[in-house]
């Protein structure tokens, strides 16, 4: 009898410190922009980015599932503003704890101590961009040409390209290539003049070198808008988003992350189904630079993973119908990606919904025909170190990897730390969907281009029977080969996601 391997990735194990919540950085990446340290002209003060313009909205976008990264002109160590620091002495931010929990976070604070350099950054890797404010700014940003560059590119995109506070500084002269300013004739807010007057009054002296609303207003067809004083106040006019203040900074993130949910339409939209004693982490050295450039869904099966479904109720169909509840939800068609026992189930999914399905790939999985069921499959070569070493149940409704062959069966040439998660979370496999056959059709699944990544270091679905499944399909139009056992993605991930995203 043969059935299945996989693996159960606790994603948190290997992510960067950085990611603080299940989920984070699973919808891609976010660029914020903060302002290198400078000294003030007019009061004589260290100046830098504000706290909660750059804490708000990375809480938002990380709750969001958005990897964040910073970057600054000069790259390096970015300073905050005295006044915004929760425990400054003045007290003046005293309230904000968000703030206040972004600033005693070792990992948040070694993103602000080495930031990207900005003209080292590649625009084309993140979703959004969002241009923090605070009191440095109107020194290091007004005149920075290379940033209202960087800003027109990236709005020229129709990504969702957002600028707050003081940050809105950099609007005065960004321009497009026809000459007009980016602004012309749309809405948009910034620091407003009666802020900097209450700022001005509340130190004794004048802290900015200009006002933005007020040379807002003499620009050509100026639509400059401003809310309450110092309420949370943003503003969308197509993909240009903008914040009034320090207390917008989560508005302003809010309205990005719900133009990204409409912008997802650009990019193409990868559901990836994992195979056998495995859950959806399978997929976790891969998913978030997937995320960059794609819409990413992973799916979670019955009795899966965490998913309390018992094993002895599980057929075929239930897990079939998960995905196509999964691929449903999801605007367009879909790539859909099966590793191994998992080809049956995409298979029977393209089946039954042909129309949402752009193309099938199989990764070292099983591959059917009109028919076939898993166990009939494997029988076409000999048994694999998988189905040689498999220990049941009383009833036989639920199969287990003998231990002491689950990583020379599943992923030898894996990590130690990962041999060891595979050892550790191995949990028994429904046995009643691998007997089930599944009915495939010539209008509905033959018509839906395939592609099949096939793994040379196999001892889970040999690399021999691959090639038996491949040659008696007929039906795939490219195979590629990896130089791996089963997890090619956990093995080799870049090398895999060069192959997922170049298939045509």
């Amino acid at each position: 009898m043969r059935t299945f391997p996989i693996i159960i990735v606790l994603f948190l194990l290997i992510s960067l410190s950085a990611f603080g919540q299940h989920n984070a950085g699973n919808m891609g990446k976010i660029l914020m922009i903060a302002s290198n340290p400078s000294v003030s002209a007019q009061t004589g003060w260290p100046i830098g980015v504000w706290y909660a313009e750059l804490a708000h909205p990375y809480w938002v976008f990380s709750e969001a599932g958005y990897t964040v990264e910073i970057a600054s002109p000069d790259g390096g160590e970015i300073k905050f503003d005295g006044f915004s620091d929760p425990e400054d002495a003045s007290q003046y931010a005293a309230f904000d704890y968000i703030s206040l929990g972004f600033k005693k976070d070792p990992a948040k604070v070694a993103l602000t101590k080495n930031t990207l350099k900005l003209s080292e950054v590649k625009p084309e890797d993140y979703k959004a961009v969002f241009v923090c404010g605070g009191q440095g700014p109107m020194y290091t940003f007004i005149d920075n040409k290379d940033l209202h560059q960087f800003f027109t590119n990236f709005y020229l995109t129709g990504k969702p390209t957002a600028a707050i506070c003081h940050g809105t500084c950099i609007l005065l002269k960004t321009k497009l290539p026809n000459g007009k300013f980016l602004v012309e004739g749309k809405r948009w807010t910034g620091f407003a003049a009666s802020e900097e007057q209450y700022a001005d009054n509340f130190v004794g002296k004048k802290i900015q070198p200009f006002r933005i609303e007020d040379e807002a207003r003499k620009m050509p067809n100026s639509r400059f808008e401003v809310g309450t004083p110092f309420s949370a106040y943003a503003v969308k006019d197509g993909n240009l988003i903008t914040g009034q203040q320090q207390n917008s900074g989560a508005a302003a993130a809010e309205l990005v992350v719900k133009a990204l949910e409409k912008d997802r339409a650009r990019y193409p939209t990868y559901v990836l189904v994992h195979g056998a004693w495995a859950d959806e982490s399978a997929w976790g050295f891969v998913r978030n630079q997937l995320a960059l450039h794609a819409n990413v869904v992973v799916v979670n099966l019955p009795a899966h993973g965490i998913d309390l479904t018992a094993a002895s109720k599980v057929h075929l169909s239930d897990y079939v119908q998960t995905v196509v509840q999964a691929v449903q939800a999801q605007k367009g068609k879909v790539i859909l990606v099966g590793h191994s026992m998992a080809g049956m189930v995409v298979s029977q999914v393209a089946e039954k919904i042909p129309a949402k399905i752009q193309k099938l790939v199989y990764v070292s999985a099983f591959l059917p025909k009109n028919g076939d069921d898993l166990l009939s499959l494997g029988k076409k070569d000999k048994p694999s170190v998988v189905a040689d070493h498999l220990a049941y149940n009383a009833d036989y409704s639920e199969a287990s990897i003998q231990k002491d062959q689950i990583v020379p069966g599943v992923c030898a040439d894996c990590p130690p730390f990962m041999q060891e998660i595979l050892v550790k979370y191995h949990k028994a496999e429904p046995t009643k969907p691998l007997g089930e056959k599944v009915i495939l059709t010539a209008q509905n699944y033959g018509k839906i281009p395939k592609y099949y990544i096939s793994t040379t270091q196999d001892q889970a679905v040999p690399y021999s029977l691959q090639q038996i499944m491949i040659k008696a399909h007929g039906g795939i139009k490219k195979v590629y080969e990896m130089n791996t056992s089963h997890l090619p993605f956990v093995v080799q991930p870049q090398v895999f996601l060069d192959i997922l995203t170049k298939i045509p």
